[in-house]
Parts: structure tokens; sequence; C-alpha cells
């Protein structure tokens, strides 16, 4: 099992689908950092303080996990953390495309990133599809962590 391997993202919010592909890291690594980007271009965000909270209360029983926000880019926080493992995750062919294309662009800023990318089992979940179930009142209850859904429609409710 190689050490450790950096799991970027907005996470907004975080949800089943990244926690499944946080357990398919651990099949490969013994350890997970989550990083939460504080940048993410988006309209319908929150800060990401809150961001990270929200995972680590979805991650409280994970030992080998730990959550972090960055600034910046990718290849500078690889850098910080001394670790050059990426792992993604990808629900289709438009997401898989859109992964490779990353990868070659940070591979190319710094050669020691090794990516890993990880197919979801579980497609139907997106942390777009939770904010619009949000916003529209339906229920998120398979989508995110039981720990968070309370605080998760509170946060998303109305931006």
């Amino acid at each position: 099992m190689k050490d450790t391997c950096i799991f970027p993202g907005s996470f907004n919010p975080f949800t089943l689908g990244h926690k499944h592909l946080i357990d398919e890291a651990l099949k490969i690594y013994s350890r997970v950092i989550v990083a939460v980007a504080e940048e993410t271009y988006k309209e319908d965000v929150i800060e990401p303080i809150l961001r990270a909270e929200l995972a680590r209360k979805s991650l409280a029983n994970y030992d080998t996990v730990e959550v972090k926000c960055f600034s910046g880019m990718l290849t500078d926080f690889l850098k910080q953390e001394n670790c050059f493992n990426v792992v993604r995750g990808y629900r289709n062919d438009v997401d898989y495309e859109y992964e490779k294309d990353l990868e070659r662009i940070y591979v190319s800023m710094d050669y020691r990133v090794n990516f890993v990318l990880i197919e979801s089992k579980i497609a139907e979940i997106s942390s777009e599809t939770v904010r619009k179930l949000v916003k529209n009142r339906q229920s998120i209850e398979n989508l995110v962590c039981k720990e968070i859904t309370e605080e998760v429609k509170r946060l998303y409710e109305y931006i």
C-alpha cells in the first residue's frame, strides 16, 4: 500500500459520492488528505471552512483521513504536503475526459504528480444535485451523510 494521497475538490457540499471515493482510495493508500479548495469559481458556494467542517463531520470515524483547506494551485499544496499522489473521481465519460485534461495540466506543472482516477459506483450523486434539491426543498437523505443532512439544508437553502 502506498502511503498518502490527496483528494482535492470543492466539496460543495460533501456527499456520499465523495465518501465512496475516499473508501476506494483507502484500498490503495493508507492515508487520505481531503483538500478543500478555497477558490471554486462557482456561484452557489459556502465558505471553505464550512465545507471542510461538513467533510470532517462526515468522516469523523475515519482515523486515516484528514481534511485541510488550501488556496491557490493544487501543485503548490502538493509541494507543501510533500505528497504528489492525487485521487480524483469520475462518474461518466465526460468527467473522465475532464479529469484526464486536469492530469495533463498538473503533470506538466510538476512531473512528480501521480493521478489515480476512480470510477464512482454511485454516479447519480453530485454536489450540484444536492444543492438543487435543497433549494427546491426536496429530500437529500440518500445523498449526504446523516450527520450533516440538516446542516446542509440550512446552509444551502438560500444561497
